[in-house]
This record gives C-alpha cells, structure tokens and sequence, in this order.
C-alpha cells in the first residue's frame, strides 16, 4: 500500500466548491429568516453597549463600601445578552423554517390536485 495512492484517493473524494455553490445558490429566506439574523446582529452590537453601560466594580472605597472607586467592563452582562439573543434568534429563525416547509408542502399538494 503506497502512502501517495491513498492521498490521491482521499484527494478525489472531496467536494467541489462548486458542488457547496449549487446546494446553498437556490435557496432563499423569507422574512421571519431574515428579521432572526438581523436581530441576533442588533443583540450582538446591544451586548457591548449593556457592557459598558452596566460596569463591574474592581474595587470599593475603604471608608464607604457603596462608593465604587474602579469600574471595568461587565462581561457577565454581554454573554447574558449574547445569549438571549442567540435564543430568540434561533426560535424565531427556527419559525421561519417551519412556515417555508409548511408553505412548500402546501404548492406541493396543490399541484398533485390538479
């Protein structure tokens, strides 16, 4: 067994970049596809602001404990909205599949009536 024939066999059973071009060149999404990514955007740009607008306190003053003397980026806060948007994103992406399916399934029982 020569080591290069096995490179060349493996080497030919890879996908074409044209073969990834046809599968994912015809399809389209609707608008319930389309408003989950811009939302999961909007969500991922609102997780660096609410970090910096809600800051974690580094270090408390030595005589009042309530005074916040350092304050650094709250990265809690970010993740937290990262993920609440990664969620209602996903649901409603998930949303907009199942109404293209339905909608498919729908033309495709319609033209087996007639």
């Amino acid at each position: 067994m020569d080591f290069f024939d096995e490179i060349t066999k493996l080497k030919q059973d890879f996908p074409k970049k044209n073969d990834f071009s046809a599968i994912f060149s015809n399809h389209t999404f609707n608008f319930y596809q389309i408003f989950a990514i811009g939302l999961f955007l909007l969500f991922f740009f609102l997780g660096f602001v609410f970090g910096n607008l809600f800051p974690a306190c580094q270090a408390y003053s030595f005589f009042y404990s309530d005074v916040c003397m350092v304050t650094e980026f709250n990265f809690f806060v970010m993740i937290f909205v990262w993920m609440v948007g990664v969620l209602l994103s996903i649901f409603i992406f998930a949303i907009g599949h199942i109404i293209e399916l339905l909608t498919n399934i729908n033309e495709k029982l319609g033209k087996n009536k007639s």
